[in-house]
């Protein structure tokens, strides 16, 4: 069992949204390490390379593109008794004030059945214990009562085509809706509506920087192409980013490779 818990942020325009967002994902016991110990980056390794199957999450933002100011993950044996969880996370809160009085590393700890890792930025300082008391207990409140995913699919229909091109010298990035999905969009908007189309510049860095401080360009360009919310796209399924130069496909809001 890999679940994941996080502070996220999203800044739209003025406009500054906060939230925590869980997700429980589950693993075939031959997936996970006998003992969780032996391994001491076994949860960056599960939360990079296998998490397993999704089975439950709690949203508050839609997922995709956020910051991440602080996060908790617990990997566990499948079926291990809930409250050797919850123990075992009371047992590490005693140690956060010490870990992070002089650095911001991630505290990992582990015992044979059980690992976790919790980690905050800078600019929550002082706030080490209120983050990961909130951050646990949704962690348990979504074990405790699993609520089945809704913001993500197998099978987005939505496709937004990534195209690059050089114009008066600089290199643009263009954005695109397949023909499939502006015939499917054009019937929920009605006759009148009219694809857009998207240009970027790419030469000097402005999508970098711009991306540091709003986060991920889709979720901002999303909404733009297809006349539609990040909540009604990611209640569609998602998007799939397909760039014509390489072929490549890129799920959102997972961000992953398919």
């Amino acid at each position: 069992m890999y679940l994941t818990t996080q502070r996220v942020r999203r800044i739209r325009g003025e406009k500054v949204e906060v939230g925590i967002n869980a997700f429980l994902y589950r693993h075939e016991e031959r997936e996970l390490p006998e003992d969780m110990q032996e391994n001491k980056n076994i949860i960056d390794q599960i939360a990079y390379e296998n998490r397993g199957k999704l089975i439950a999450e709690s949203v508050d933002l839609v997922p995709g593109g956020n910051s991440v100011p602080s996060f908790v993950d617990i990997l566990s044996k499948e079926g291990l008794d809930k409250e050797c969880i919850q123990n075992f996370l009371d047992q590490i809160e005693s140690d956060i004030e010490d870990h992070f009085q002089d650095s911001y590393v991630p505290i990992a700890k582990s015992v044979r059945d059980i690992a976790v890792k919790f980690g905050i930025t800078y600019g929550l300082q002082g706030q080490e214990i209120r983050e990961y008391k909130a951050l646990t207990e949704r962690a348990m409140r979504l074990l405790e009562s699993p609520e089945p995913p809704r913001w993500r699919s197998e099978n987005p229909w939505i496709v937004i085509y990534v195209s690059y091109c050089q114009e008066t010298g600089d290199l643009k990035e263009a954005f695109s809706l397949s023909p499939e999905t502006a015939k499917k969009l054009k019937q929920m908007h009605g006759k009148s509506w009219i694809p857009a189309r998207i240009s970027i510049d790419i030469s000097d860095g402005t999508k970098m920087a711009f991306q540091s401080m709003h986060g991920d360009l889709i979720q901002h360009i999303a909404p733009i192409l297809t006349d539609l919310t990040l909540e009604q796209i990611a209640i569609q399924g998602g998007l799939i980013l397909h760039d014509q130069s390489t072929q490549r496909k890129i799920k959102w809001p997972e961000l992953r490779e398919i």
